[in-house]
């Protein structure tokens, strides 16, 4: 790793502290690499997660989305596996503290409908500063933060 994306990782991890994990689950989201003549690239990634939250902040919020703009909080991480699979890892907040299977239930029923979204998902409740330390790892030079979707 160069010493420049050393120290963007820095800043990066410094800036992303402040992100507010309480009530927040960890979430991986596995994605299909192509279908059909479509092979998974970043801006696919990133379209397909934007039209996932979009759905999910429906889902939870109704008409408040486009009244009032509320949004869940979202920290999403994009991230190439060992094998060159894409697939995010996210931060997001929970509206539904009293029943966190509601809200698992939700994540899972939509993602599976997106276009590129694999059933595969898991979900980390109630997690700490440490789940965003380890989403922010960046361990491949590929790996980003989707400014695209990311909400505080």
């Amino acid at each position: 790793m160069s010493l420049e994306r050393i120290e963007l990782t820095s800043r990066l991890k410094d800036y992303l502290i402040d992100f507010d994990v309480n009530n927040s689950f960890g979430i991986t989201l596995t994605l299909r690499q192509g279908i059909k003549n479509q092979k998974l690239d970043d801006i696919s990634c990133s379209q397909n997660l934007k039209h996932f939250l979009n759905v999910l902040n429906q889902k939870v919020f109704g008409n408040k989305v486009k009244r009032f703009g509320k949004r869940l909080k979202v920290l999403p991480v994009l991230e190439m596996s060992k094998g060159n699979r894409l697939h995010y890892h996210l931060t997001l907040e929970n509206p539904f503290p009293n029943n966190p299977n509601r809200f698992s239930y939700l994540i899972n029923s939509i993602w599976e409908r997106t276009k590129f979204g694999n059933h595969h998902v898991h979900i980390h409740e109630n997690v700490n500063w440490e789940w965003n330390n380890y989403i922010t790892k960046f361990n491949n030079i590929n790996d980003q933060v989707d400014w695209m979707n990311y909400q505080n």
